[in-house]
């Protein structure tokens, strides 16, 4: 963990740039209105907005887009010592990205909650309901392929 913390002008620079993103990328018709940047000892070292529909991808959220810019810029996976900008809280998925990266600290403008913002808080919501639920008995259920498990297993352990 770095011992880098950002001054408040340096937040406030930092979310600017995040939300600018947010317009640019939705006035594109990228996506939806979210802005990220990835910060490094005071220097933006990636940018993302959302590219649901540009790239065709729903995983295309700022947040990991921005993430995967500083995965690349950096050349590592593991984001150690870097903040992370957005202009909305981040979503489930989004969160998960940013722990498997290990960033540092998330700074977010927009605050997410169904008392703040019905709708987004509905998402996040709905997304932690289907995550908690058992994967057999999701909306989009799973089902294990049980004499493939073990063969599977085997090469986890291999590599771990």
């Amino acid at each position: 963990m770095s011992s880098y913390i950002p001054s408040e002008d340096e937040k406030e620079k930092f979310m600017a740039r995040a939300i600018e993103l947010s317009e640019e990328g939705a006035a594109k018709g990228c996506g939806g209105p979210f802005g990220s940047v990835v910060v490094k000892e005071g220097k933006i070292v990636a940018e993302g907005y959302n590219r649901k529909f540009e790239d065709f991808d729903p995983s295309a959220h700022a947040e990991v887009v921005a993430i995967r810019n500083a995965g690349k810029a950096l050349r590592t996976p593991e984001l150690q010592g870097c903040i992370l900008f957005t202009s909305c809280e981040p979503c489930p998925m989004c969160t998960a990205t940013i722990w498997w990266s290990r960033l540092d600290r998330v700074y977010y403008a927009h605050s997410v909650d169904e008392d703040n913002d019905p709708l987004l808080g509905s998402y996040q919501s709905t997304i932690l309901e289907f995550v908690n639920t058992p994967i057999d008995n999701r909306s989009i259920p799973g089902e294990q392929v049980k004499s493939k498990a073990e063969e599977a297993f085997n090469v986890i352990k291999k590599y771990f």
